[in-house]
């Protein structure tokens, strides 16, 4: 009989199962693992236990193979095709498990370092709220639903630390069958608020829920079955829940809190919803109905602080999309905004229409204190960064006015005109590089895209690059 000592290594591994028991416990211990990193993540819990467990796994692979190499010497049992296959399926199970739960696996993550890189820019303290869906019988109740999500985004838009998508960006998804980390991932926000409005006679139902997209998790979730005159109420619990649950989980400052929604007549509610919908889409017809809706909405309930700031915003623009004189429209803008603050001196939409119409009546010392003091009550308010911008730019401020854009740009990635102010920004600094790949980018998805095809023609004529010059 040959010695012990001759029998080939590769056998005698065979022989004593080493091999099978070292991928038993790799499977085992990998499961475990990712097991552990999802109860780890689902209740918060220290990373300090799964650093533990890691460790003593990583210990205890060699332990196991010497012990495995005592057994087998001992039994010398043959391994089944059962046990194959079983030993198999969990090493799959194992595999299979750290895919699904791993952060890093979602679909654009397997690219690596370009990944690393674009999570970064989603900060844990973001969120977006998508445009609540219509559940009524009546399709006309569309701008309730709107309005009751834009009404919540713009209480989060108050909260310090907390970047909250501009309505523009997060309701450009409006009706598109997409992945809720898709919508996060272009947005550049980790927080999804999605949810559903019924209204019916007297009664409104609004079902909302917080999703922590970058894992899939549901953070929180509520149904509101109410009377109609609590819709108030709702919108003020929704944006306090989220809060709440971000304090818990992003560490916002507890001090913090959305403005509670001042309780007016539910007609006048009604009618500032439909002009703040109609204010949204801009277009001359749109706005003077939007106006038509505040002045209704102000003739009902005169205190309605609201209704007066969106007839502010809507005077203050009435110089570029009407051609009303200055002299006639800042006036009117002025008053609407005053007695909007004298009502509500947290109204970050009065102080941007004081803002945008000190600028344009050339007070630009007064315009910045105005968008300075908006920016303190509603950090994540994209139209004040978009004014007070576009306003220190062509105020001759172009470079107190680029991070200013760029911020803008931030909240409100899917703007179009956003994007063409900070380009208009650009072209005032001479930095027409970076000109030219914004507008490439802005040209794809630009309702008018004029203005930046003049941008890029006046910055080539500059370079005195003639042929670009006459292409463009």
């Amino acid at each position: 009989m040959a010695d012990a000592s001759d029998v080939p290594w590769a056998t005698k591994l065979r022989r004593l199962k080493v091999v099978q028991w070292g991928i038993a416990y790799a499977a085992g211990a990998w499961g475990l693992l990712q097991g552990l990193e999802y109860v780890t993540a689902t209740f918060h819990w220290p990373s300090l236990p799964q650093q533990f467990a890691t460790l003593a796994l990583v210990v205890g692979l060699p332990i196991v193979l010497v012990i495995a190499w005592y057994h087998g010497d001992r039994g010398q049992q043959r391994v089944s095709v059962g046990e194959f296959l079983i030993l198999t399926l969990l090493f799959l199970l194992g595999g299979a498990i750290f895919w699904r739960y791993d952060p890093a696996t979602e679909p654009d993550a397997r690219a690596g370092a370009i990944q690393a890189s674009v999570e970064a820019e989603r900060p844990d303290n973001s969120i977006a709220v998508l445009p609540f869906v219509n559940m009524s019988n009546d399709a006309a109740n569309e701008y309730f639903s709107d309005g009751i999500s834009e009404e919540i985004l713009n209480s989060l838009a108050r909260v310090p630390d907390l970047h909250v998508a501009a309505r523009t960006s997060s309701f450009a998804f409006k009706r598109q069958d997409r992945e809720i980390s898709d919508i996060a991932r272009e947005l550049r926000v980790r927080m999804v608020l999605e949810g559903s409005v019924r209204k019916q006679g007297e009664r409104v139902r609004i079902t909302a829920q917080l999703i922590d997209a970058t894992r899939g998790y549901h953070m929180w979730s509520q149904t509101y079955d109410r009377q109609l005159s609590d819709v108030f109420a709702i919108q003020d619990e929704i944006a306090r829940a989220i809060v709440d649950t971000l304090q818990v989980k992003l560490g916002a400052d507890a001090a913090a809190g959305p403005g509670k929604v001042a309780a007016t007549d539910l007609a006048a509610y009604d009618l500032y919803l439909k002009g703040l919908s109609l204010w949204q889409a801009r277009g001359q017809e749109n706005l003077d109905q939007a106006q038509r809706s505040f002045e209704q909405a102000v003739a009902i309930d005169p205190k309605f602080a609201k209704a007066w700031a969106g007839i502010a915003l809507v005077e203050t623009l009435r110089p570029d999309w009407f051609g009303t004189p200055n002299a006639v429209a800042y006036p009117r803008a002025r008053d609407a905004a005053e007695r909007a603050l004298a009502l509500d001196p947290l109204l970050p939409e009065a102080y941007a229409a004081l803002g945008n119409t000190a600028f344009n009546e050339n007070r630009p010392g007064t315009a910045r204190e105005l968008f300075e003091r908006a920016l303190q009550i509603a950090p994540s308010y994209a139209t004040e960064w978009q004014w007070y911008g576009w306003g220190l730019a062509t105020s001759g401020s172009a470079e107190d006015a680029l991070p200013i854009s760029r911020r803008a740009v931030e909240f409100d990635p899917k703007s179009w005109i956003v994007r063409q102010d900070l380009a208009v920004t650009l072209y005032l600094l001479q930095r027409y590089d970076e000109l030219e790949q914004l507008c490439r980018e802005i040209l794809v998805g630009a309702v008018d895209p004029l203005a930046c095809h003049s941008l890029v023609f006046s910055g080539r004529m500059v370079r005195r690059d003639f042929a670009g010059a006459r292409a463009e």
